[in-house]
């Protein structure tokens, strides 16, 4: 997919509108946590997807505005969603081809509408199927260092990290890489991580404890200025034991992002005392509201996929939940132009 004009073509055809790996408690991938489901049908999404075509049309000599939809992935399938609706339908599954099967784990959208997925070691172009719904092909694009086991994808703006938009991965250990996209083999550059616990921060980060990205990251511009958010869990430092009730949204800073230090701290602002809710694997934002879509918790007590939506006080708000959905939400990941305005 090379056009801008794919979520716009969604629009228009859809008219009423990884495979098994999610993140553990510690922030591990976790393997074989469900059989590949090939035929979800979530009764919890409306049937309409609601999507809408903004702008003119295209013959007016006039360039229309950016149409943006917010895309969420499972271990198999991409969906899509209406920022405007909340409606969620499903695009469909990942087909690999030839290449061997992998679990999709986090998705990414640059300026252009281009979609792009990852593995714990593969980053992936989908291509998005002609029709608005049906396979959506895969095409191995790079392979990541094997040091660390990525989760979170993102497009950084253009000129933070290079003269273009530079690609952005979050690791098991919680902390940020740019990956340039012009190797089909990159060395990964560690960007840094989100620090201690500070006086004043949510009661789960307790002392000796860090923020780790809890899975998703999301950058975008607002007033001419680059901007990028984040869900941040607080884990036990030097240890995989995280607390997975209370995920914060907080605000990245793009002037130590861009310094590409390993060191640096990345952590601007936290929005708030947290979302009330865990495993946000998949971030998205649209107007003055963060997306969050979470991944399913087993067991007794145990909670369903979901979809909540967050605002600048930095508290969570559930929109749906979906009880059919096996697992639950890997990933999310939303245009760098599209319309963000919760943080200026």
């Amino acid at each position: 997919m090379k056009s801008p004009s794919l979520p716009i073509l969604l629009a228009l055809v859809l008219s009423t509108s990884a495979c098994i790996t999610g993140k553990d408690d510690g922030g591990s991938p976790i393997a074989g946590d469900a059989g590949a489901d090939t035929a979800q049908t979530d009764t919890a999404a409306p049937e309409d997807s609601g999507l809408i075509l903004e702008g003119g049309a295209p013959d007016t000599g006039i360039t229309p505005p950016v149409v943006s939809v917010i895309y969420a992935t499972t271990n198999t399938e991409l969906w899509v969603m209406n920022p405007s609706t909340k409606s969620v339908s499903k695009i469909g599954a990942f087909d690999f081809g030839s290449m061997t099967v992998e679990n999709v784990t986090d998705i990414a959208v640059n300026g252009a509408g281009d979609v792009w997925v990852c593995s714990e070691q593969h980053v992936y172009t989908a291509a998005l199927p002609a029709g608005g719904t049906g396979a959506v092909t895969l095409t191995l694009k790079l392979t990541l260092p094997s040091t660390s086991k990525f989760y979170a994808l993102g497009f950084a703006p253009a000129g933070v990290l290079e003269t273009g938009e530079g690609l952005v991965a979050g690791d098991s250990l919680g902390d940020l890489y740019y990956i340039p996209a012009s190797s089909p083999s990159p060395t990964a550059q560690k960007l840094g991580g989100f620090g201690g616990c500070k006086s004043g921060d949510p009661a789960e980060c307790k002392s000796g404890y860090d923020w780790e990205v809890s899975g998703d990251v999301v950058f975008y511009t607002a007033g001419g200025q680059p901007k990028g958010l984040a869900t941040l869990r607080a884990c036990k430092s030097g240890t995989t034991t995280c607390d997975n009730t209370n995920d914060v949204v907080a605000e990245i800073d793009m002037a130590q992002l861009a310094k590409k230090s390993p060191t640096a701290l990345l952590r601007k602002q936290i929005l708030g005392g947290g979302t009330g809710y865990g495993r946000t694997f998949g971030v998205g934002a649209w107007s003055d509201k963060v997306y969050g879509f979470t991944y399913a918790s087993g067991g007794t007590g145990g909670t369903s996929a979901q979809l909540i939506t967050v605002g600048a006080t930095g508290s969570g708000s559930l929109e749906q939940t979906f009880s059919a959905l096996t697992g639950g939400w890997t990933g999310a990941g939303v245009s760098t132009k599209a319309d963000i305005t919760i943080i200026q």
